[in-house]
């Protein structure tokens, strides 16, 4: 697995990819803006260009654009609608000038209208953002942890809005909080490669074009969504092992979401999934 963080662009993009240099980030997932409000500042082109630039220089792959939260493309309300709509559409716009591969968005939440009605109404969300944006950048639908009305807590979700989706430039990211979270087991080896025994049946892997990893502070199945750092939390060591050791996943980029409380947080997870990825490679070569 290729190991990368969600990494902010609050100093600017040059600062940004500087630090994606400095600690050797091999994936990487931003922001275009900022997540909590609909109005977004413009990006500069030319700086813009520059940072496509070097994202490929330093064979940082793959790279996403994570979608702001207001975003809700399964929502009931036609206004609330129409304008996630808008915005993502502008999100995938944002994301070519930038170089991203894709913008990852939650599906959103249908609230009280019954499940096929919610599933259509996101693929027809994204549809329309992707007609509006043009070529040249995805949409990624990210599982969610399923509570309160929310799209994708099940791989058959994302199965189905994927369908929904064939001939357009979509598929999936998978949150490993966020599916232990839903009530997938990811507790150690076993159960990892049986989930994605899962996976591969229910979606298919190549339709799995990124990976977050972050371990979780509640417990399997209750629906809540707190992500802590690896090997911190109740999905545990055994959890990430089994990830970094896992051969199909073995050229997938994985994104570290965890906190960021302290200077250290983000190299602490970084090392700590590359030690696993090395000792899974040294019992390999026995």
């Amino acid at each position: 697995m290729r190991f990368g963080l969600h990494l902010s662009v609050a100093s600017g993009l040059e600062a940004t990819l500087a630090q994606a240099k400095k600690m050797r980030l091999e994936c990487l997932q931003i922001f275009s803006g900022t997540p909590r409000t609909w109005k977004q500042k413009p990006l500069k082109e030319q700086e813009a260009e520059l940072f496509a630039t070097g994202l490929a220089a330093a064979d940082l792959r793959p790279v996403a654009v994570h979608a702001p939260y207001l975003i809700n493309l399964a929502s009931p309300k036609a206004r609330l609608w129409q304008r996630s709509i808008k915005a993502m559409a502008d999100q995938l716009r944002r994301a070519r000038l930038l170089g991203a591969d894709a913008v990852v968005v939650h599906p959103g939440s249908r609230q009280d209208k019954d499940l096929d009605w919610g599933l259509a109404r996101v693929a027809e969300g994204v549809r329309r953002s992707l007609d509006l944006a043009g070529e040249g950048a995805a949409c990624w639908l990210e599982n969610t942890a399923g509570g309160g009305g929310q799209l994708g807590g099940g791989l058959e979700d994302l199965a189905q809005m994927l369908a929904l989706l064939k001939g357009y430039p979509a598929g999936v990211v998978l949150d490993t909080a966020h599916a232990w979270a839903a009530g997938y087991d990811l507790s150690d080896q076993a159960a990892v490669s049986a989930y994605l025994d899962e996976v591969e049946t229910v979606l298919g892997l190549e339709k799995v074009k990124m990976w977050h990893l972050n371990d979780s502070l509640h417990p399997k199945g209750s629906r809540r969504d707190q992500h802590t750092h690896l090997g911190k939390g109740l999905l545990g060591g055994k959890c990430f092992a089994a990830l970094a050791g896992e051969p199909r996943l073995r050229d997938a980029g994985g994104v570290m979401e965890t906190p960021k409380d302290t200077p250290q947080a983000d190299p602490r997870n970084m090392a700590y999934m590359r030690r696993l990825r090395t000792l899974a490679q040294n019992r390999a070569a026995k």
